[in-house]
């Protein structure tokens, strides 16, 4: 290493406007010449066309619709608890409409009259309800007046 001023090391030369960068030896040149065209050349195929999501549907409506009430115990929270229990109906076939009151912790659930007495369809309802952590029991065998309920869609 050179010494320059007082000692210091020397700097390296800096390049003026007439000296010439070092160039790409000429085969790594063409080599990437070639490869930028084969990536730009190359056929791509076309992107999948967007499968629409399956909209879930309401089953059609039964002729003849009974409605009972259901007791459950702990169902007190606004959001999340009828999310539990709603997910959960959606898997028993029986369920046609679906309600809540969160204050009386009751559950309105219709289903059509010609699958059996009250007893013996609400058996997978309370199954699925339990499920969720909650204690359910079937209250009555009718609903409230003006109660509101929402078609389950699956």
């Amino acid at each position: 290493m050179t010494k320059g001023f007082r000692g210091r090391p020397a700097e390296e030369p800096r390049l003026r406007n007439n000296d010439r960068v070092p160039a790409f030896h000429p085969v790594m040149r063409w080599l990437v010449i070639a490869l930028v065209l084969a990536g730009c050349t190359r056929d791509r195929e076309a992107p999948p066309e967007a499968v629409p999501a399956k909209e879930k549907l309401a089953p059609p409506r039964p002729a003849n619709l009974t409605h009972v009430t259901i007791k459950a115990l702990g169902m007190y929270c606004e959001e999340s608890c009828p999310l539990k229990v709603r997910t959960a109906l959606a898997e028993v076939p029986a369920v046609y409409e679906l309600g809540f009151d969160l204050s009386k912790e009751s559950v309105f659930v219709s289903y059509d009259a010609t699958l059996g007495p009250a007893k013996e369809v609400t058996k997978p309802i309370l199954v699925a309800i339990k499920s969720q952590g909650f204690d359910p029991w079937l209250a009555k065998e009718s609903w409230p007046e003006g109660v509101e309920a929402q078609v389950i869609r699956r």
